[in-house]
This record gives C-alpha cells, structure tokens and sequence, in this order.
C-alpha cells in the first residue's frame, strides 16, 4: 500500500503467468554426415511473457505476405540490447522472427511482435 497525500494507493504487481520466451540466435543442429537435423537457439536470455490481443492498429506491423494466424503478440518487462535484426525468439520448441518491439510508455514493458518461422526440431 502506498500512501499519497493522505491517498492510500494499492501498488499494482503484474505478474506475467503465460509462459517463458527465449531469445538469442539460431544455429542449424547437423549430425555426423553433416545432414541438418534440426535448430539450436543459442541463448542470450529469457523473459516471462503474457499473451495481449492483436489490435487492428498492429497488424500493419506484420509482414502481410506471411501467414497472419502464426502472429503473436507478448508482453514482458523491459530489457535492453535485444536486436531484433539478429536475435529470435523461442516459445515452446517454435522460434519466432521479431517483426517489432514496441515499448510502454513508462519504459518497464516491451510489447513484442512475432512472427513463426518455425520449430527448433523440424529438418
């Protein structure tokens, strides 16, 4: 409880419960015979996520050649360094390109604009 000026404020924890995504690089796996056998997301960091609706406003931010049902939209608290020209993201064994970040008013949130490329077993 916070207090303002005689105001009693309750202070508004967000807790994000939906999952964990993984960002960093992606790196093809090959066995022996140097046959692609899979993705490796070599890992720079991870971040708890919530799951937000995409708005009609967001959509412009996808690609609209790609397929508009692998989209998601997630938010996390804020990080910095993470470039989206270079890094993915991995939810569940499916990794993501980073169409955008976009962050909150206040800098503590970044809303993250994905796009499936993926899943880190298929060959």
């Amino acid at each position: 409880m916070v207090h303002l000026g005689g105001l009693s404020m309750k202070r508004r924890l967000t807790n994000f419960t939906d999952g964990v995504l993984h960002y960093g690089t992606i790196k093809t796996k090959r066995n022996e015979l140097k046959e692609k056998i899979g993705f490796d997301l070599i890992e720079a960091g991870f971040l708890f996520f919530d799951y937000k609706q995409i708005r009609q406003e967001d959509e412009e931010l996808f690609d609209s050649g790609k397929d508009q049902t692998s989209n998601l939209k997630v938010e996390t608290f804020f990080v910095p360094g993470i470039d989206k020209n270079i890094q993915k993201v991995a939810i569940n064994d499916d990794y993501y390109e980073i169409e955008y970040i976009d962050l909150s008013t206040d800098r503590q949130k970044m809303f993250w604009y994905l796009t499936k490329e993926g899943n880190l077993n298929e060959i």
